[in-house]
């Protein structure tokens, strides 16, 4: 009987101790950390474009020479046009163009079938071999005598001429310093306009343009003259854009 009623007390002491617990007020949470770092700042700037425009004399010219054989027979059609070209190749060279300056651009072999008056194919077949070469021409008051020297020698199609200057980094750079005045020009402008202050430039950019006279075309030259062709160099312009982005006051 003893043993009985000392379990209940106990019993009674463990559920007090529960209510207890429960009643009891909760620990307080921790304040909630406040940022201190400043609050972020707008970026205030202009962003403008800037284009610079520089001039000069084409110092070197690309001339494109080809030579085309026909032949019924695959293998004479390519000995053709092989004597033909290295007879041109040597042309050039005579007239001062150097190895470094010539490029084979094309070289093809295709077969060309023959039809009768009704569409219908008869059989034969010519084969058609072009060879195309690249001179690069520097001595510009020689181009006409290489032009005339090529064809002499058996160039039968010049594809076109192409001008260009040997070292453009001086009119690049005289192009560049246009562009980024223009830009700060245009900035200040606006600067004014909205009654800030420039700062430093906080980014830049270019892009780099080339500007020439339209390219010579001439095709079928077999016919042309032993006269020194005549040819104008026109000018070359480079261009430069840039897009600065600067800060401001």
């Amino acid at each position: 009987m003893f043993k009985k009623q000392f379990t209940l007390v106990l019993l009674g002491l463990a559920a007090s101790a529960l209510v207890v617990s429960a009643c009891a007020p909760l620990a307080p949470l921790p304040a909630q950390a406040q940022s201190t770092d400043p609050a972020p700042t707008v970026n205030r700037t202009i962003s403008v474009s800037g284009t610079g425009l520089a001039f000069t004399t084409p110092d070197k010219a690309m001339i494109s020479i080809g030579v085309q054989t026909r032949d019924k027979d695959a293998g004479k059609a390519v000995d053709n046009n092989t004597a033909a070209m290295t007879k041109i190749m040597a042309a050039l060279k005579a007239q001062g163009i150097v190895d470094k300056d010539l490029q084979t651009q094309n070289f093809s072999i295709s077969p060309q079938y023959e039809y009768d008056s009704s569409g219908n194919p008869t059989g034969a077949v010519n084969y058609v071999v072009d060879n195309t070469l690249v001179a690069t021409v520097r001595n510009l008051p020689k181009l006409g005598a290489t032009l005339s020297a090529a064809v002499s020698a058996g160039a039968n199609n010049i594809y076109g001429i192409s001008f260009g200057v040997q070292d453009p980094s001086a009119l690049q750079a005289a192009a560049r310093d246009l562009a980024v005045a223009d830009a700060r020009a245009r900035a200040e402008a606006l600067a004014k306009a909205a009654g800030v202050t420039l700062g430093d430039v906080i980014s830049i950019s270019e892009s780099i343009g080339y500007s020439a006279p339209s390219p010579i075309y001439a095709r079928d030259m077999a016919q042309a003259t032993s006269a020194e062709v005549p040819v104008a160099a026109g000018e070359q312009t480079v261009s430069v854009d840039v897009s600065v982005t600067f800060a401001i006051k």
